[in-house]
């Protein structure tokens, strides 16, 4: 395991990481960092653990609606295939669904990576 000190919300912390994982987790640090900045211009100055709440929220905000994403376009990819098998030819719009399916579900990975590494330190 290794440690970064990271500041978050203007005070330090000591955070762990996996070795090779310190570039990503400050990267991390910086977008927590960004959508504090964000939220504080929109309500205003919060005790900090409220600040870290609110930021939580909106992460697992925006991670359900990846999810939901994900899910409609698992569906519209599902549509697509059986199209494709009941017209027996070939889609190009079904190569672009799937791109377009393996792209978000990087991204929902990521995400929850991010999450998960938040959440255990």
């Amino acid at each position: 395991m290794k440690t970064i000190k990271a500041v978050v919300y203007g005070k330090e912390y000591t955070l762990a990481c996996d070795e090779g994982q310190e570039q990503h987790l400050q990267q991390l640090v910086g977008q927590l960092n960004n959508r504090a900045k964000t939220l504080e211009k929109a309500v205003g100055k919060l005790p900090e653990g409220l600040m870290m709440i609110y930021t939580a929220l909106m992460l697992c905000d925006e991670l359900h609606d990846a999810g939901r994403e994900n899910i409609r376009l698992k569906d519209e990819l599902t549509r697509a295939h059986r199209q494709m098998q009941e017209s027996g030819g070939d889609d190009a719009r079904l190569l672009a669904l799937e791109e377009e399916v393996a792209d978000n579900l990087q991204a929902l990975a990521s995400r929850i990576e991010g999450l998960a590494e938040k959440l255990a330190s």
